[in-house]
């Protein structure tokens, strides 16, 4: 077999998730050609899906040894480098491929998460909006939306998680946020819709049901508040602020008994409130 041959054999067993096998054959094309940049580039790949992120960036430096004008490549050992929590190593990388490559979306994307986790959010929303120019992409706002939420910003978080949803409409996850950031605004009704909409999709999301219990509770909807703690507990038994909020319903319905019975449920957990 030819070394070409032996790539595409082991990026066949790549893309059905047969990584050791692949590996073997990227190695077999590599002993017949040593500088041969794609099969360390799929190597490489493969390494990282098997989480071996010392041998993935071992190899993403070897392609790029090879083919050092390859945006892709750089990227790639990004996304390691932020897998590992070295961010500064990680934008390094995606710096790089930017400037081999400044069109495309993606590699803006990975920097923008890169200085999101390092709080350096200036820059971060800024490499967001150079990717929306060049794509749209849904989870271009849904991270944008993340963002303003970081900082408290719930409003403006609120608009980029209807652009999101405007463009993918079963986009549960910027439902869920947008439905926070609701609740914070004190648009209760508005939120309830939200969660009703990702439990309608997803019955054991523990999350929904404790904002649409709280939700509820701000309107004075205690029956229902509770109702929702109650799934909200059920399907995460250490729910501690979910157990707080229903007695706390309880008490402002004279259930004295059940109150006292979350409140050292609570104690049990973290302390009562």
């Amino acid at each position: 077999m030819t070394k070409e041959e032996f790539l595409e054999r082991g990026r066949e067993l790549g893309n059905i998730g047969k990584y050791k096998s692949a590996i073997k054959f990227y190695s077999k094309a590599l002993a017949l050609d040593s500088k041969f940049s794609e099969a360390y580039n799929l190597r490489g790949v493969a390494y990282s899906n098997i989480k071996d992120y010392e041998q993935a960036i071992y190899n993403f430096s070897r392609a790029i040894e090879f083919d050092s004008t390859n945006a892709e490549l750089y990227d790639n050992r990004g996304i390691i480098f932020s897998d590992l929590k070295e961010y500064a190593r990680a934008i390094a990388d995606f710096t790089k491929a930017i400037e081999l490559k400044p069109t495309k979306a993606d590699f803006y994307i990975n920097r923008a998460l890169a200085y999101s986790a390092l709080e350096d959010y200036g820059r971060a929303m800024k490499d967001f909006s150079a990717s929306i120019k060049i794509y749209p992409y849904s989870t271009t706002y849904y991270y944008r939306g993340d963002l303003y939420m970081s900082v408290g910003n719930f409003a403006a978080a609120v608009e980029e998680f209807n652009a999101a949803i405007k463009i993918n409409n079963i986009f549960f996850e910027a439902y869920k946020l947008r439905g926070i950031c609701l609740y914070c605004l004190q648009k209760y009704e508005l939120a309830i819709a939200d969660f009703n909409k990702i439990l309608e999709f997803n019955i054991n999301d523990a999350w929904s049901y404790f904002y649409r219990g709280l939700s509820y509770y701000r309107l004075e909807n205690f029956c229902e508040a509770i109702k929702n703690f109650n799934k909200a507990v059920d399907l995460q038994p250490e729910f501690a602020e979910a157990y707080k909020y229903r007695g706390a319903a309880y008490e402002l319905l004279g259930e004295e008994v059940f109150s006292k019975i979350d409140c050292r449920k609570v104690d049990e957990l973290k302390g009562c409130w």
